[in-house]
């Protein structure tokens, strides 16, 4: 293969993407990637005006429905309208999420379902229903967010950590399964990135900012774009023989002292 014969893999012309959570946060961050790089963008959340908002930020190429991943029927409804309207679902992002901080003795059993229904069955069910779409196509990448509090001991954040445990196992077991369909599965794993959620989990919490700017090499938190570009990566070709995989975005904090 000579270089004129090598085209440009991160190239998204043509392909659709559902993204939730994708018109805040991280996944702002991440619906900003994939239309930079020419890809249909439809952002799902629960909030409207919000979407609008984002979509009319982002320009053509972004559209919005609104989504409670929590609502079974909800889901169904969504994926129809994107299939509809477009005609096909090449990448499909699970990024809406929630957290309760509290001590594990003094967390509800309400507030701890509700976690594990939006980070985990949401997930899980929004991506059931793409799959015969992406499966008959012979192609497609769904992207799910978990967290370094799957992968290390945080305090207060018995649910959350649950949820983002069980997406690494999600990934690995439909990677598995699914992936000889041309279906390829990932995670993307966060580290301390500046968004909404995060400030709030921390608030004015300094010598909790501290220790996480202690222990993470590059000594700064990170950016939404950080996680877009990731997301850009596994949503493209460039990415194409990667399955089952959790790319961690953390600036070396899982490695740092």
């Amino acid at each position: 293969m000579n270089m004129e014969e090598i085209r440009n893999p991160f190239d998204m012309s043509g392909r659709v993407a559902i993204i939730t959570g994708g018109a805040t946060g991280l996944g702002y961050g991440m619906s900003k990637a994939l239309v930079a790089f020419g890809c249909r963008v439809v952002m799902m959340g629960r909030r409207e005006e919000v979407l609008k908002k984002a979509a009319g930020e982002l320009g053509e190429l972004a559209d919005y429905f609104r989504l409670d991943v929590t609502d079974e029927k909800g889901i169904k409804d969504a994926v129809k309208y994107v299939f509809d309207k477009y005609g096909r679902i090449d990448v499909l992002i699970n990024d809406a999420g929630i957290q309760f901080k509290s001590k594990a003795e003094e967390a509800s059993i309400e507030e701890f379902r509700k976690t594990l229904d939006v980070h985990l069955t949401g997930a899980f069910a929004l991506t059931q229903a793409c799959l015969p779409v992406m499966e008959k196509q012979g192609k497609g990448s769904v992207i799910f967010i978990s967290s370094m509090a799957g992968h290390m001991g945080l305090t207060y954040l018995a649910a959350y950590s649950a949820a983002k445990a069980g997406v690494t196992g999600l990934v690995m077991n439909l990677a598995s399964e699914v992936s000889h369909t041309g279906v390829r599965f990932n995670a993307i794993v966060p580290g301390w990135i500046e968004s909404p959620m995060l400030l709030a989990s921390m608030g004015k919490d300094i010598p909790r900012q501290q220790k996480i700017l202690g222990r993470t090499p590059l000594g700064k938190f990170g950016d939404a774009m950080d996680i877009g570009w990731a997301a850009l990566f596994l949503a493209s070709d460039a990415s194409g023989f990667i399955t089952g995989q959790s790319i961690v975005v953390d600036g070396g904090a899982l490695v740092g002292f």
